[in-house]
C-alpha cells in the first residue's frame, strides 16, 4: 500500500524542520492517534545529518471497536528510524514494531520545501505492508474475517499520524 500526503505549514521552513527533528515529543497534545513520543537515540553522522530512533506510543481508541479487544500496548507501540539531512531537508525513515517483528513493514521518505508564500510544504511517501494474520492472539480464521478490519486499522492509524504531524505542527507553532 502506497501512502502519500502533502501539506503545507505556514511558518519558514528552518523553524517547521528543527520542531520536527527536535521538539517532535512536545507535538503529541496535537496528535489524535498518539499517545506518547519518546526519543530514544540521537546521533550526529556528520555535518547537517542525524540519526534518530523515536518511540511511538499509538492511542487505542482511535481503532475500530472490532479490532481493539486484540490490541495490547505492544501491539500500538513502535520504533521511528530516521535520518535528516539538513542540506536537502529530507529524511529516511522506517518503522518497526517492538515485539511483533512481521506484523508490518513501514519506510519512506518526507521532503520539506519553501513554497511561494515563505511557508512549508511537507510531503511524506512511503510504503506499508500489512500482515494481520501474524497478529499474536487472534486465530488464523477470525484474522482472515477481521483482516480488512485490521489493515484500515493500521493504514489509518500510520497514514493518519502520517498526515496527522503537519496540523500537529501548525496548531503547535501557532501557539
Amino acid at each position: 500500500m502506497k501512502l502519500h500526503t502533502e501539506s503545507v505549514v505556514t511558518h519558514p521552513i528552518e523553524k517547521v524542520w528543527e520542531t520536527m527533528r527536535d521538539r517532535l515529543p512536545e507535538l503529541v497534545p496535537f496528535l489524535s492517534g498518539a499517545e506518547s513520543i519518546q526519543m530514544a537515540e540521537r546521533e550526529d553522522l556528520g555535518p547537517g545529518k542525524v540519526r534518530m530512533l523515536n518511540h511511538w506510543q499509538g492511542n487505542k481508541n482511535v481503532a475500530p471497536k472490532a479490532v481493539r479487544p486484540f490490541l495490547t500496548k505492544g501491539l500500538l507501540r513502535w520504533k521511528d528510524h530516521a535520518v535528516w539531512e539538513d542540506s536537502t531537508h529530507t529524511v529516511e525513515w522506517k518503522f518497526e514494531t517492538f515485539h511483533f517483528d512481521k506484523l508490518f513493514e513501514c519506510s519512506g521518505h518526507n521532503r520539506f520545501e519553501t513554497t511561494g508564500e515563505g511557508h512549508t510544504k511537507i510531503t511524506i511517501s512511503g510504503n506499508l505492508d500489512i500482515y494481520p494474520e501474524r497478529m499474536p492472539g487472534v486465530p488464523r480464521f477470525l484474522a482472515k474475517k477481521l483482516k480488512p478490519k485490521i489493515e484500515g486499522f493500521i493504514s489509518n492509524l500510520v497514514g493518519s499520524n502520517l498526515a496527522d504531524l503537519a496540523n500537529g505542527l501548525q496548531k503547535f507553532l501557532d501557539q
